[in-house]
């Protein structure tokens, strides 16, 4: 009985000792991360884009009369003066209808001429008088109308230029769709960029612009922005930009490529974070995680991103200088997340 009085008492301090034991620590995780600081840096003194040369105008030309293309004479490239000729109609029947005209003209002003000598002598009625003169300016306007018709079997230029496009040929309808002939007026070119919705502010008309042509051996020309669009394209938000040139040698073509850079007049402070330190998330938000100042944990930042630098890209609000961002392991992190921290340079 004693032994067992014993061994209760032993089990009950041994239960007691059990309770008295600390329960274990739960381990605590940190996330290693990389970082650097958000810089400070003179913004871009010049803008890059690639560009496309266009015509300075295109003027269509179309046939003023129906029939059968005899001759076009012309080809793509031809520079051509005002007022040459470049294609001709068949010109049987306005010919035809041209020369009876003509001949009805000539007998009506045979007759005038004969008739105004006895009119003058005073030895023709007014009456009859009146008639002849009514019957000749008739004549005269149905040859005027024959013969606008004949001319019109001509297709004439009607400015200086240089054909852009020929699409037609000896054989064809003048009617067949497609504008016959196109002139281009390339003594000035435009150069079209595509200038994106944060950027588009800097540029104004009148600025200068400068840019290479690789076709030309990478030649340099100049020229002024004349043109700065005000809606958006709807699918890429850019804007469009016009440059003028001069283009008095011709050697500049439309459909060409160029690089180009226009040069900013002053510079400024900017803030720039690594490409890497930026997230963008579903609702097409971006944020960068920024380190507290205790440097153990860290918070979501929503930024608003200006343009791409070769350095990093332009933070226009969200941030201010000196602050800390990731730039590696940012994966796993969430608010107030634990963090092990290296610096980058």
């Amino acid at each position: 009985m004693r032994n067992n009085l014993i061994l209760l008492a032993l089990l009950i301090v041994m239960a007691a000792c059990e309770t008295k034991k600390e329960a274990p620590k739960k381990e605590t995780t940190f996330v290693k991360v990389k970082a650097k600081a958000v810089t400070l840096a003179m913004g871009q003194s010049e803008l890059r884009y690639s560009g496309t040369i266009e015509a300075f105008q295109t003027i269509p030309l179309t046939f003023q009369s129906t029939g059968t293309v005899e001759q076009v004479l012309v080809q793509e490239g031809d520079v051509v003066r005002k007022g040459q000729l470049l294609a001709v109609v068949n010109k049987a029947d306005n010919q035809s209808i041209y020369n009876s005209s003509l001949a009805m003209y000539q007998q009506a002003k045979d007759g005038y001429d004969r008739l105004k000598q006895v009119y003058d002598k005073g030895s023709l009625t007014e009456v009859k008088w009146v008639e002849m003169e009514t019957n000749m300016k008739q004549a005269e306007a149905q040859l005027q109308i024959a013969k606008n018709n004949l001319d019109k079997c001509n297709l004439y230029a009607p400015a200086s230029g240089v054909v852009g496009k020929r699409n037609i040929e000896p054989g064809q309808s003048s009617l067949s769709g497609l504008s016959p002939i196109e002139l281009v007026k390339i003594e000035k070119v435009l150069v079209k960029i595509a200038v994106p919705e944060n950027e588009i502010g800097k540029i104004k008309k009148g600025m200068k612009a400068g840019f290479l042509i690789s076709a030309l051996g990478n030649k340099s020309y100049e020229g002024v922005i004349t043109h700065v669009g005000v809606v958006a394209d709807r699918f890429s938000r850019t804007y469009e930009v016009k440059i003028s040139v001069d283009n008095t040698s011709l050697e500049m073509k439309p459909g060409m490529v160029c690089d180009v850079n226009l040069q900013m007049e002053e510079g400024t402070h900017q803030l720039i974070v690594p490409y890497q330190a930026v997230t963008v998330d579903k609702a097409g938000k971006s944020y960068v995680w920024r380190i507290h100042p205790d440097n153990k944990t860290v918070e979501r930042a929503e930024v608003t991103l200006g343009s791409i630098e070769q350095n990093g890209i332009v933070v226009l609000s969200g941030l201010v200088s000196n602050d800390r961002v990731v730039v590696e392991g940012k994966e796993k992190l969430s608010d107030d997340s634990l963090i092990n921290v290296s610096y980058q340079l």
